[in-house]
């Protein structure tokens, strides 16, 4: 890869080109690109169900498909996802990034798999924002979460809360870390409970990564 890089870098510098890093950057960005795929939507989906279902960020959806507010897809269009090696598992970096407990209890979560933490508790039970950020859905938006609230957090972070109760939020809405921003529910779900999962650049982040204050 590095000798077909160089060896249009010397290409240009015979031709003249003054833009060899511009280049350079571009190449590595499209070689580096898996082959694309087609979606084809289907009745119920959204930009953000599409995102969470193929590990992506809602905005290279956006992007790839040229899309403009308020993003609205139809059934059986087709829509471009181009992935790459970063949109797989996401594992925390060696460095301290804690976060607020989105529930308040002295009982540990269980894992899911290894990207969700599930929590057992009273109907009813208040739910925290475990950082500040943008609320990007809140409702019953996304089949299969039932009351949803997703929030946006600084540096690529998205936190989910799935089966909600009663929801405090809106779209839109910038929160605060540690706010409640719900009540725990049993919104498609067998029990009550919440399902909580971090992601970042759209990548679920392992459970065992993760850590709370």
């Amino acid at each position: 890869m590095k000798a077909l890089i160089s060896y249009l870098t010397t290409v240009l510098i015979i031709s003249g080109c003054s833009s060899l890093e511009n280049l350079k950057l571009n190449l590595e960005d499209r070689i580096f690109y898996d082959p694309k795929e087609i979606y084809i939507v289907q009745s119920g989906d959204s930009i953000w169900s599409i995102a969470l279902k193929n590990n992506l960020d809602p905005q290279q959806i956006i992007t790839s498909n040229n899309l403009s507010k308020p993003y609205v897809i139809f059934p059986n269009q087709e829509l471009s996802l181009f992935k790459t090696s970063q949109n797989s598992i996401y594992e925390a970096p060696q460095q301290n990034i804690t976060w607020n407990q989105p529930i308040k209890t002295s009982q540990k979560p269980t894992a899911e798999g290894q990207y969700w933490l599930i929590y057992k508790e009273d109907l009813g039970e208040k739910i925290y924002a475990v950082d500040r950020g943008k609320v990007v859905v809140a409702g019953p938006d996304i089949p299969g979460y039932g009351n949803l609230v997703m929030i946006s957090h600084p540096d690529g972070f998205i936190s989910l809360y799935a089966h909600c109760e009663k929801i405090y939020v809106s779209s839109g809405e910038m929160i605060e870390s540690g706010m409640e921003i719900a009540q725990l529910g049993s919104s498609e779900a067998s029990s009550p409970m919440l399902r909580f999962q971090l992601r970042k650049n759209g990548a679920p982040i392992k459970t065992s990564t993760i850590t709370f204050r």
